[in-house]
């Protein structure tokens, strides 16, 4: 065979030309034969939404991963000292802030009427350069992921309640999301924080354009509801959960109460779900009912999964655990000691409660709302930093949250032992909705409208029916917060070794 044969038995148009014929003998026979062309598009789409899926989990799994490793990353830095006339330098801050006054209070009052101060004065950054006082607050806001809590607290108690509302007022962006800053500052600061995320959500990010001139764009719903409203936010990130947003609310006054529960939401808790309103009306119904004996702390205060396939990933609870723990050194320093803390985990919520007890952490009793575990990787008591603390669970017959309880190990997936079925844990009973002709759902919707009044708790929607008012769920939910008896389930766990 000769070169020139060689290379044009190699060429495109030589290897073309013997296949022309099977080629047309197929076509023709698809033409006659359709199911013979649909079973190969039909093969093609399953190997597309197999590898769609593989693909989703492995992304989601590197998250996880990521977020994990970022957790593990930080350690705590030093809080620093307060040093010179402490008094002379807030006031030297305030007379170069844009907002003036000689009370911290009409300041605020002030900024929060003018959108375009509250927005100047969340983006005012303490200068590092400064005055003593400025260098410590550059360095608080830098490092507020790892500090304690507790010596926060105590940098604040130094500086005076006067000055650190003044603080609040002139560096909103630094107190609002500075863990063991005193909550009445946060929640103050916060409320600038709101204000300007809610206008600058109104606003076209970019260039003007010609289709946004004179355009008015809505302002960001969940956002927008809370101007004029009494909520309370120690703390309020509106971009967290990539753009989602997340927060931690108190309901109640702690001044007063006897009782404080630090309730932890299911999946989806970011600003933009409906879970945001769910969650306080939940909270709402327990405060209202305590008759000023109970305080409730709504706390999703970290990135939080959505959906099932992120659900089912530990790697969320394991950072949201830690965060969570901490929290409740900050609460207990802020409320002091005698009054007894209630840590409540619903749905997801549960996990990160369940893993938070492998910290060390501040709680009296903790309480499962059918709650998904009891933490990745914790099967036992010896996975607990306090195994005998006081534990309760309560699951409805039938709730779906079931299927996921228990699940054996997985390395990243799963969240751990059944909380029903732990050692020396308490079930409670779930028993029936309330009979009485007013009874509501927890969007306030009647349940005579609905037609189950007085139903068993059980099935799909017990999942959420343990949280409507005056049912016996929600009863017992109540009585463990306030530290009552409530009503155990027929059967029990075994007690806990050692207890």
């Amino acid at each position: 065979m000769t070169t020139r044969e060689t290379r044009r038995q190699r060429s495109p148009a030589a290897r073309r030309r013997p296949d022309r014929a099977p080629r047309r003998r197929a076509r023709d026979s698809r033409l006659l034969d359709p199911s013979a062309t649909l079973l190969p598009v039909r093969i093609r789409w399953w190997r597309a939404s197999v590898l769609l899926v593989a693909v989703s989990v492995a992304l989601v799994y590197l998250a996880g991963v990521t977020r994990l490793g970022e957790a593990e990353a930080e350690s705590l830095h030093a809080v620093p000292t307060l040093s010179g006339d402490v008094d002379a330098q807030v006031a030297e801050l305030r007379a170069a802030a844009p907002v003036a006054g000689e009370d911290p209070g009409a300041a605020l009052a002030a900024a929060l009427d003018d959108p375009g101060l509250a927005a100047e004065l969340v983006a005012a950054e303490p200068d590092p350069a400064g005055s003593d006082l400025a260098a410590a607050l550059a360095t608080l806001e830098s490092a507020s992921g790892g500090l304690d809590p507790v010596e926060v607290g105590a940098f604040f108690d130094e500086l005076g309640e006067a000055n650190t509302a003044w603080l609040s007022v002139l560096y909103p962006g630094v107190v609002a999301y500075l863990p063991g800053a005193p909550f009445e500052a946060r929640i103050d600061a916060n409320k600038l924080v709101i204000e300007a995320a809610t206008q600058a959500s109104a606003s076209f990010a970019g260039p003007d354009r010609p289709w946004t001139e004179n355009t008015d764009r809505p302002v960001r719903a969940e956002l927008g509801q809370l101007e004029g409203s009494d909520r309370e936010f120690i703390s309020l990130d509106p971009y967290n959960n990539s753009g989602g947003g997340s927060w931690i609310e108190l309901l109640g006054d702690l001044e007063t109460a006897s009782q404080v529960t630090v309730l932890v939401p299911g999946g989806s808790a970011e600003l933009s779900s409906e879970n945001f309103n769910l969650y306080y009306n939940r909270a709402k119904t327990f405060v209202d009912a305590a008759g000023g004996e109970l305080a409730v702390v709504v706390w999703a205060g970290a990135s939080w999964p959505s959906g099932w396939i992120e659900e089912s990933w530990a790697s969320w609870s394991q950072v949201a655990a830690e965060s969570l723990a901490s929290f409740t050194f900050d609460l207990r320093a802020q409320i002091g000691e005698d009054v007894p803390i209630t840590l409540a985990g619903h749905s997801y919520g549960g996990a990160v409660i369940g893993l938070a007890e492998t910290y060390e952490l501040v709680a009296d009793r903790v309480l499962h709302i059918a709650s998904a575990g009891m933490g990745y990787d914790v099967y036992s008591a010896d996975d607990l930093t306090e195994p005998c603390r006081p534990r309760y669970s309560i699951t409805a017959p039938g709730d779906p949250i079931s299927y996921v309880q228990g699940m054996p190990y997985v390395p990243l997936l799963g969240h751990g032992a059944d909380p029903d079925d732990f050692p020396g844990t308490v079930d409670l009973a779930t028993g029936n909705l309330s009979d009485s002709p007013d009874a509501v759902d927890d969007y306030g919707v009647s349940l005579a409208e609905q037609g189950i009044l007085g139903k068993t708790v059980e099935g799909v929607h017990s999942h959420s029916e343990v949280f409507y008012p005056e049912s016996d769920a929600w009863n017992n939910i109540l009585a463990v917060m306030l530290g009552e008896q409530p009503e155990p389930a027929d059967s029990q766990p075994e007690p806990m070794p050692g207890c």
